[in-house]
Parts: C-alpha cells; sequence; structure tokens
C-alpha cells in the first residue's frame, strides 16, 4: 500500500511540476505581452496623428506655410511617415501625404492643408476620435440628397480654423474611418 501511494504522489508531483513548465515556456501568445499588442499600436499611432493635425491646426497663419509644416514634420519624423506631396503620385499606402495650399483670393478661406490618411492608418482613424479629441461636429443642413459617399464633416476649433473630415461609409458616423482630413484657416 506504501508504494500505491508514493506512485500516485510522484505522478501528482511530477503533473503539476510539468504544468508549472509549460505555463513558463515563453511560447505564449504575444498579443498578451503589454507593448506587443496591435491594438495599442494603432492606438498610438492613433493619438500621434491626432497630436500632429492637432499641432498644425495650431499653427498661426503666417506659419501654415511649407516651411513651418516641414519644421513641424521635423518634430514627428520619427514617429509617422510623412510626406509632402511634390506632385508626383504617391503609392506606397504608408505615408501621409501633406499637401498645404495658400488662397489669395478674397474668399473666407485663406489656407489650407490636405492630409491624405493612408490605408494602414484609416483602419484605426475614426471620426469619433475626432470628436473626442476636438470636440462636437458642426450641425449643418444638408443642401442636396443623399450621396453614395457621405460628405464630409467639419468640426470649429476657434473662430479662425476648423478640420473639414472625409471618410468611409458607415451606419454610426462615430465609427467611420477618416479618408482625408482638411485644416481650413479662415479670413
Amino acid at each position: 500500500m506504501r508504494s500505491y501511494f508514493r506512485f500516485n504522489v510522484f505522478f501528482v508531483l511530477l503533473y503539476a511540476v510539468s504544468t508549472c513548465f509549460a505555463g513558463c515556456n515563453g511560447n505564449g501568445k504575444e498579443e498578451n505581452k503589454p507593448g506587443n499588442n496591435k491594438a495599442t499600436a494603432k492606438a498610438n499611432v492613433t493619438d500621434l496623428f491626432l497630436s500632429y493635425t492637432d499641432s498644425a491646426a495650431k499653427l498661426p497663419l503666417d506659419r501654415f506655410n511649407e516651411a513651418g509644416i516641414t519644421s513641424l514634420n521635423k518634430t514627428f519624423a520619427g514617429k509617422l511617415p510623412l510626406t509632402i506631396y511634390d506632385g508626383k503620385e504617391h503609392r506606397d499606402d504608408k505615408s501621409i501625404v501633406i499637401q498645404p495650399y495658400k488662397n489669395n483670393d478674397i474668399a473666407t478661406i485663406s489656407a489650407g492643408m490636405i492630409l491624405l490618411v493612408p490605408k494602414s492608418i484609416t483602419e484605426s482613424l475614426r471620426i469619433g476620435d475626432f470628436t473626442r479629441h476636438f470636440g462636437e461636429i458642426k450641425k449643418e443642413k444638408p443642401l442636396i440628397g443623399i450621396t453614395e459617399q457621405p460628405l464630409p464633416v467639419e468640426i470649429s476649433i476657434d473662430a479662425h480654423t476648423s478640420l473639414k473630415l472625409t471618410f468611409n461609409n458607415n451606419e454610426k458616423l462615430d465609427q467611420a474611418h477618416v479618408t482625408m482630413v482638411e485644416i481650413l484657416k479662415y479670413r
């Protein structure tokens, strides 16, 4: 009987030790490790993009030109893939293409900047992220009927600056993926 008891204790201890080693072998899922989570990485890119947009929107009108934007891009160079539009077509689908412009006419918009968001960032960048960061969407009466592609929405930042967001169609507006951001500076 005594050998039977030792035999059972041996297997119980063997099972406990093997379970302990199996849990500590390092072959666990990478998604559970902090810092390696894809959702965290996407959230970081979303936060960086929102910070970049916020910084660009806060540029004064006299610095809202290619030189001022290039200086801002150097600040975010290691964090976001930024490219200023040079007249050539960009097909890498990894860079945020930036196109600043000035309006010398008497129109109400003095200057602007278009940010074309690549698909890799669009997947994690939603209208709801912008409303949480910048405020509510400006309510406007639609001037035309329902369209296949939704019309851009606008968020006022201050009396002289607003954001115009172009997005993919989605049933819920706050879940729609942003494809283009336009920063508008008014006179």
